[in-house]
């Protein structure tokens, strides 16, 4: 089959009266625009997408009506949470209400922020809820701090009252996204290439910080950071080995 695009596939699932917003590296890439610095671009094969549980059919309509190919197996096991399927050598990896990796991110209830795309203080902590962040977990961190800055919710800025929120009652994600901003901070001349971009995103990553240093904290929050780490606080997901699914439907 031809090449699909996510367009299409939001599209698809929209016609059969459902809604799915992108994450991943295609949502970077579309939130930040003009704005994404050359040197923090990088191509996404894939296509990731969060949709709702209750447009599950939806979802399963559309894609076939595209001519997607389903991975039987995994979405057999995990369909509650998690489904793939293949469009050629494109794979679609589709989330259901909830992202659910190193930490959990419940998703359902803010699809309809973004016409494309989940807002981007979501799409931050997609990726400072990782606990051992790879490159391009760093470099699509620092190119959404560094195109949309940080401000209230509305003006195409990262929401820190939202992100202050959510991590001032989860100690164990606190921790995991305090650790990768200050992993990013050491390794920012080297992740954006250059030296000015990289004092403008440490600017923002110390703001950042701050927030989160100065939130109000829940007990729950206080409680857990008693305990620190003397115990986990963090899943390590593995990535469903797909390599088997066909690549044309």
């Amino acid at each position: 089959m031809s090449e699909i695009t996510e367009h299409q596939v939001i599209a698809a699932i929209a016609a059969k009266g459902g809604i799915a917003r992108l994450l991943g590296g295609r949502a970077i890439h579309a939130v930040c625009g003009a704005s994404l610095p050359a040197t923090l671009k990088r191509h996404s094969a894939d296509i990731d997408l969060v949709t709702r549980g209750r447009d599950r059919k939806a979802l399963k309509a559309a894609m076939t009506e595209l001519g997607c190919v389903p991975e039987q197996e995994f979405n057999l096991l995990n369909g509650k949470e998690r489904m793939m399927f293949h469009a050629g050598e494109t794979k679609i990896d589709i989330f259901i209400d909830v992202f659910r990796m190193c930490h959990t991110l419940q998703l359902g209830h803010r699809l309809e922020m973004h016409p494309l795309t989940l807002s981007p203080a979501d799409l931050l902590l997609t990726k400072l809820q990782v606990f051992h962040a790879e490159r391009k977990d760093l470099s699509d961190t620092a190119a959404l701090l560094l195109a949309c800055g940080l401000g209230p919710e509305g003006l195409g800025a990262i929401d820190t009252n939202y992100i202050a929120k959510l991590l001032g009652s989860d100690w164990g994600f606190w921790r995991t996204a305090s650790g990768t901003l200050k992993t990013l901070d050491a390794r920012a001349e080297e992740i954006c290439g250059t030296h000015e971009l990289a004092n403008a995103l440490q600017r923002h990553i110390t703001e950042l910080l701050q927030v989160l240093e100065t939130a109000p904290r829940s007990l729950s929050w206080r409680m857990r950071a008693v305990i620190g780490e003397r115990s986990p606080w963090y899943e390590l997901p593995e990535e469903p080995d797909v390599d088997h699914l066909p690549t044309t439907a």
